[in-house]
């Protein structure tokens, strides 16, 4: 294999940081869906896409702090698309839960 030089790493670490997100807002819109589904068809309730969309967004939050953990030359990435990634995230994993509580009932 070959070695990578400074650009082709640079481009490959673009393609997956775009890789990663369009992979979380699809589970998004998956457990969205899901919910929707749920409680417009009474539909069966599947708690898979938002136990992976909890799972991934836990590990990555671990795996920041463990990382950053005392470097002071760390610089904190776009604010405005982390934010609005989490506030997706935090709104599918709400309805998802909420769907599942409704249904209980």
């Amino acid at each position: 294999m070959k070695q990578l030089d400074e650009m082709d790493r640079n481009i490959q670490l673009r393609s997956m940081e775009r890789g990663y997100k369009v992979a979380m807002l699809s589970l998004c819109a998956w457990t969205l869906f899901n919910s929707y589904q749920t409680l417009a068809n009474e539909t069966k309730y599947e708690p898979l896409p938002c136990l992976i969309l909890c799972l991934q967004s836990f590990s990555q939050i671990a795996l920041k702090q463990k990382m950053v953990a005392g470097d002071e030359e760390y610089k904190e990435p776009n604010k405005l698309a982390q934010t609005v990634i989490a506030a997706v995230v935090i709104v599918a994993v709400t309805l998802s839960i909420g769907t599942y509580f409704v249904l209980k009932a």
